[in-house]
């Protein structure tokens, strides 16, 4: 089964309630936008906290501007558990990001209800109803110009073009379309064809 996302956020209060994929955001050109911006709006957070206690949801935590570019209120990106790479995860209105220290934000796709692990070193971004890639510095290195795709594995990804999701149980997976197989460099290893499906790609792309 491939999993695709699950269209429903539900409030985390524990690290029990971990479990969904989720979609989100639009890519600006100085930041990551939200996919329908009003001005000033407050957005909701959730996220885990550096100080490792429970996890917090809090309202009022980020904002947009005119151009619907989200930013993060000072105090809660101070919070935040980052990484050894200076990312930290955190869910906005519904939405997953990674953000940086310096308060740079890229949407992502979501895995077991939080936001999708780099494999290597690249993560499926979200682009309004596109799918690219980027890297740890927030970078879509790899533009969004699938309809599907998968995340990386020993330096491949299927990506797929007019392929759709349909519902599979409390999921999602994807049928249909055309498919290829992608290096890093977001270079197709064969033409897109649609006698391939999901999980049957990049093995088969000599």
């Amino acid at each position: 089964m491939i999993w695709a996302r699950n269209v429903t956020f539900l409030p985390l209060k524990s690290a029990a309630l971990i479990r969904a994929f989720v979609f989100s955001a639009m890519f600006a050109a100085t930041g990551w936008s939200a996919a329908n911006p009003v001005a000033n709006q407050d957005y909701r957070c959730v996220y885990a906290p550096k100080a490792k206690g429970d996890i917090v949801d809090a309202e009022h935590c980020a904002s947009s501007d005119a151009a619907g570019h989200i930013h993060l209120k000072r105090k809660h990106l101070l919070a935040l558990d980052f990484d050894r790479h200076g990312l930290a995860s955190i869910n906005i209105n519904g939405g997953w990001y990674y953000v940086r220290q310096d308060g740079r934000l890229a949407p992502v796709m979501a895995m077991d209800n939080w936001a999708e692990p780099f494999a290597d070193g690249l993560a499926r971004s979200p682009v309004g109803s596109k799918i690219g890639f980027i890297n740890r510095n927030l970078a879509l290195v790899i533009p969004a110009r699938y309809d599907g795709a998968l995340p990386f594995e020993h330096g491949r990804a299927e990506v797929c073009i007019d392929c759709k999701l349909v519902p599979d149980g409390e999921h999602f997976r994807y049928v249909g379309g055309r498919w290829a197989c992608i290096d890093r460099h977001g270079h197709e290893r064969g033409p897109f064809r649609p006698d391939r499906s999901a999980g049957d790609v990049c093995g088969n792309d000599g």
